[in-house]
């Protein structure tokens, strides 16, 4: 080598580094046997944004369309929770319902702004009634007014990030993703978020358009949100008819480098990635929530057509010992069965992003839709897989957390 690096030390440097490792050893021992009591200041902080559960009930009841409702949620004071949790526009709660002998959790996004958590102590989320919903119905059949509700801290990542995105947004939606863009408009009429946002609303008719009448309202009183409402199956006075389209988005977009966020069902996210690919946008720059759950496997097209109407039998193991066998139909996801059986398992996102619910595959082959699967390279090759989009192909054997 040609250069040379010259390091000015003196033996007394080298001996107190050799004495590292003793020196800790000999402060560890001296540390108390028991948790100290004393609470530091980011210790609060920590529990205070990212409570591990947060006791909420209902304080108002909104009709807000046709089998869909919104839900005033505010701190039970009773139970201990003073104070709502901060949250980002676009993140998510995870709500712990008991329904019969079954606890299962189900995922609402925030449709309040971060100033209603703030300064006024209230969530709003809306809650979408499945027709043959094992949760949605129990939801609209027993909240009421007074109503405890068990939830997470806010989850998720789907939110506005300066480091990684433009302050020019496009979002894309439909009903499914309306709860997202509502928090967002909302929080930008506030200030409280500094991006510019155009929204396309895809809908069949005007009379299904959600929140068409705050969104417009917003829209008069700032110059940085922007709704374009695009209806599928009725032509509508100043607005757009059809889908929406790669020449639709440019004609809206800004001459500024801009984000796209993409929240909705399974089904605008299908017409929508085509158009979104011929934008040629850095990859970076397309933000995809994949926030609803496959509502047919059957109908994925790689879904193995020899296991339709078979079911399997699953061991469930826990702390290395077999705490239930139950059936796991291949036509839905093993997270749903444990729960059908009774079976308590973890679970937030319920869409295969999070994680939480991870669990190991011991025995057996299951079967995970492209573009679910979120699981790190070192997961894959130990045997973790994601149970709320893992479907069984074989008997299995898991082990849960």
């Amino acid at each position: 080598m040609k250069d040379k690096l010259t390091v000015n030390s003196t033996l007394k440097d080298f001996s107190n580094f050799v004495r590292i490792p003793e020196h800790r050893k000999s402060v560890i021992n001296q540390a108390l046997s028991t948790p100290t009591k004393k609470n530091y200041v980011v210790n609060s902080n920590a529990n205070f944004l990212h409570p591990d559960v947060q006791y909420l009930r209902v304080k108002e009841v909104i009709e807000s369309g046709a089998d869909e409702r919104c839900y005033i949620l505010v701190p039970d004071t009773a139970h201990g929770t003073g104070k709502l949790a901060f949250f980002r526009p676009g993140q998510y709660l995870s709500i712990t319902l008991n329904i019969g002998s079954s606890v299962v959790t189900r995922p609402f996004t925030i449709c309040s702004s971060p100033y209603d958590s703030s300064d006024k102590d209230f969530y709003m989320i809306k809650v979408k009634r499945v027709i043959h919903g094992f949760a949605t119905n129990h939801i609209f059949n027993t909240w009421q007014k007074g109503t405890e509700i068990v939830a997470s801290a806010p989850l998720g990542n789907f939110y506005y990030q300066p480091l990684r995105d433009y302050p020019f947004l496009i979002g894309i939606t439909d009903n499914d993703g309306i709860p997202t863009f509502l928090s967002m408009a909302r929080a930008i009429e506030e200030k409280s978020l500094d991006v510019n946002l155009t929204l396309f609303y895809s809908c069949r008719e005007k009379s299904s358009a959600i929140f068409m009448e705050e969104l417009l309202e917003i829209q008069k009183r700032t110059r940085n949100f922007k709704v374009i409402f695009v209806f599928s199956d009725e032509k509508v006075e100043n607005y757009e008819r059809g889908f929406i389209t790669k020449q639709l988005i440019e004609a809206y977009a800004p001459p500024e480098n801009y984000s796209i966020f993409i929240d909705g069902s399974s089904q605008l996210l299908k017409l929508i990635s085509t158009q979104i690919a011929e934008l040629n946008l850095e990859r970076k720059a397309v933000r995809l929530n994949i926030g609803s759950q496959v509502k047919d496997i059957k109908t994925i097209p790689d879904f193995p057509v020899e296991s339709i109407g078979k079911s399997f039998e699953c061991k469930v193991k826990k702390d290395g010992k077999v705490i239930a066998t139950i059936n796991c139909p291949a036509d839905e996801t093993i997270l749903v069965a444990l729960e059908r059986a009774g079976i308590p398992a973890l679970s937030h996102c319920r869409v295969g992003s999070c994680g939480y619910c991870r669990a190991r595959l011991t025995k057996g082959n299951v079967f995970i839709p492209n573009g679910v699967d979120s699981r790190k390279l070192a997961d894959t090759k130990h045997g973790i897989i994601h149970p709320c989009v893992s479907y069984a192909m074989s008997d299995l054997t898991i082990q849960i957390n």
